[in-house]
């Protein structure tokens, strides 16, 4: 009994919203007075984080663009040069780049999606400090909760501050460890990224040889992905590539038959390192990520209102014609299996099952690029061109090991990251990272005029504006240039 009452007043949490205030540090619904002893109470509250990870609703009431991480990634790849829409619809806002705005609602999903979890979060790891943590419950109970924070806060930085290098004391997004009521000033980068990384250091270091209990969780694998990608931001290359590469180790490379299977089921795609099973009675169908970017389900918004998601001609004609992922998405001409879909639509992504299609996060494949460009960078580039070979081999049975260097090496690796992992929210942040400019007004665009415009490297649009919800509540917060 005492178990289902904490587990009950822990998703309060993660179901209450306010309209007036953000939640980023909410008053608590429980203590830890409450919180009983066993590691199984504990654990319930980290799987309600997961279960608040995949909801509908839980940001943005009524916005069929919120339903959790998975829209995050999406959002955000769709602000790149990688992904069109052909409808102003939803996502029209961030395709757009007014959705930045601080008075604008989308500005504050992903505050509203990440803050309320690192809140809970918190209350885990307030409860079971480090000297808890001395069996494999309680260390697997603190290492995810660790884990957790440190990504997000990672995602919240990339999203709402500049990235590390060269703006190491340039402000960040506020950082809080505890539960309280006190709003705090936006730290600087340096001060959010030391978080991050002692976040997941430590998790890591817990985490280590507790098996797993599925893609839905965090594991040893899993942090070490995110520290990797965390490395490769902060430039820390050395350890970035040693992190990825351990993190891939037991996940194997998919075969062409899965790859182009839809990327629908986490049992399928044997590559998935974290991901959110979705079953039909979980299931918010219109505001689901198959909804929006399946093309070719009639019952979405992608395939039943014609607003399709597209991949960008100049980087659909940068894949080989022998490299399988090409025929992910239409060719010019139209296709025979989709006639009804317009030149460029992508079909990487299908949901047959049409309501019940999980949410990948992360896969291995992730790695490998950013194993490669780690190595490259710190001066492995004969070990870099054997990553790349390494899975680039298995999408197309004519690559040939790669003779570039310096620069050229780099925007390859780059190049196939983009062909990869398209649609899977990675495009904008390395966009960011890599000091790359939005260019969608080219000869032969395929960009929509609403969408069809470009903005230099560095701009103030590569940042999102403080929600305007936060600045009336918290008078301690500095608002990012317009």
């Amino acid at each position: 009994m005492r178990k289902l009452i904490i587990l009950t007043l822990s998703l309060l949490i993660f179901t209450s919203c306010s309209d007036d205030f953000l939640d980023t540090v909410p008053e608590s619904t429980i203590n830890d007075d409450q919180l009983a002893t066993s590691a199984a109470s504990y654990a319930a509250i980290i799987n309600g984080v997961y279960s608040a990870l995949r909801s509908y609703g839980l940001s943005v009431a009524g916005n069929h663009e919120d339903y959790g991480h998975k829209s995050i990634l999406a959002a955000t790849d769709m602000m790149s040069n990688d992904m069109l829409m052909t409808k102003s619809s939803w996502y029209g806002s961030f395709y757009n780049y007014l959705g930045r705005q601080q008075t604008n609602g989308r500005s504050k999903l992903a505050w509203t999606i990440y803050y309320p979890q690192i809140k809970t979060v918190n209350v885990v790891l307030n409860a079971v400090p480090a000297e808890m943590a001395t069996d494999n419950d309680f260390k697997k109970v603190r290492g995810q909760a660790l884990a957790l924070r440190g990504y997000f806060y990672f995602m919240l930085a990339r999203i709402y501050g500049p990235t590390y290098l060269g703006n190491e004391n340039e402000l960040s997004v506020p950082i809080y460890t505890t539960v309280t009521l006190e709003g705090a000033p936006r730290a600087t980068v340096k001060e959010v990224y030391t978080l991050i990384e002692s976040d997941l250091l430590e998790s890591v270091e817990l985490l280590e040889g507790i098996p797993g209990t599925g893609t839905n969780a965090v594991n040893e694998s899993v942090a070490k992905a995110f520290l990797a990608d965390i490395y490769l931001e902060m430039g820390n290359y050395e350890d970035a590539a040693t992190l990825a590469h351990e993190a891939r180790e037991n996940y194997p490379l998919l075969t062409k038959s899965v790859w182009l299977n839809g990327f629908y089921d986490l049992t399928l795609n044997a590559d998935t390192m974290w991901g959110a099973t979705i079953t039909s009675a979980q299931s918010s169908f219109v505001a689901s990520f198959f909804s929006h970017f399946d093309n070719t389900n009639a019952d979405g918004y992608a395939g039943g209102l014609e607003i399709y998601k597209n991949i960008d001609k100049n980087l659909y004609n940068s894949i080989s014609d022998t490299d399988y992922r090409k025929t992910a998405f239409v060719a010019p001409g139209g296709s025979t299996v989709y006639p009804s879909l317009p030149e460029y639509a992508n079909i990487k992504f299908r949901d047959p099952t049409v309501d019940a299609g999980d949410y990948i996060y992360l896969r291995s494949a992730a790695m490998y690029y950013i194993e490669a460009e780690a190595l490259a960078r710190s001066g492995n580039e004969p070990g870099a061109r054997q990553v790349l070979y390494d899975i680039t081999i298995t999408r197309d049975p004519s690559y040939v090991l790669s003779t570039n260097s310096g620069t050229a090496l780099i925007d390859e690796i780059i190049l196939q990251k983009r062909i990869e992992l398209w649609g899977e929210g990675y495009a904008w942040f390395d966009m960011k990272r890599l000091k790359v400019p939005l260019t969608r007004d080219y000869p032969g665009s395929n960009h929509p005029a609403f969408g069809k415009f470009n903005i230099p490297a560095g701009d103030n649009r590569f940042i999102f504006q403080v929600p305007q919800a936060e600045i009336d509540a918290n008078p301690l917060i500095e608002q990012s240039p317009l």
